[in-house]
């Protein structure tokens, strides 16, 4: 009974009487789920998930500030100082000061962070390609929707908002 219950769920069937929290209860476990399969993989290339989330940011946005690219990545200030030492200590990233303001730091990639993030990104996307198995490009582009619609509902800030869900700096 168990076992037809799963399958039937897995054909795309909810559960009975599903609780108000069910669309973020399966969020939630997407999003660990693939973190935790996803680190398995990047821990063969010597990178965490917070390396690849700083990696990831820093190639986007290009140089940033530590407080940005803490914004974009979701992480602490202290995580972030951390792990940036780490990626520092690695040659990823480099700390930069202007001559404007010797107390701001700037970070940037570094030519083997570069090559980190291109190595690291060609699994991520093997990864993805593999959890979207099956999946429509037309239910993609629903799903997507839906959780940019969830975003600009949680974040107040519109111009915060519009920078997360373009993922590029702009309004900030």
């Amino acid at each position: 009974m168990i076992f037809e219950k799963a399958e039937a769920e897995m054909a795309g069937e909810r559960p009975h009487d599903p609780p108000p929290e069910y669309f973020f209860y399966l969020q939630y476990h997407v999003v660990r789920q693939r973190e935790t399969e996803l680190g398995k993989m990047l821990a063969g290339l010597d990178l965490s998930i917070a390396k690849w989330r700083i990696l990831s940011t820093l190639n986007r946005l290009g140089r940033s500030a530590m407080g940005e690219v803490a914004d974009f990545c979701a992480i602490d200030r202290t995580t972030l100082t951390r792990t940036m030492d780490q990626l520092v200590a690695a040659g990823y990233v480099e700390r930069l000061t202007t001559a404007e303001d010797r107390r701001r730091t700037l970070l940037d990639l570094t030519d083997e962070g570069r090559s980190a993030y291109q190595t690291a990104v060609e699994a991520v996307i093997r990864f993805n390609d593999k959890a979207m198995r099956g999946v429509a490009g037309a239910d993609v582009a629903v799903l997507e929707r839906v959780l940019r619609q969830v975003v600009n509902n949680v974040i107040d800030d519109d111009a915060w908002a519009r920078d997360i869900l373009m993922f590029e700096k702009g309004a900030l």
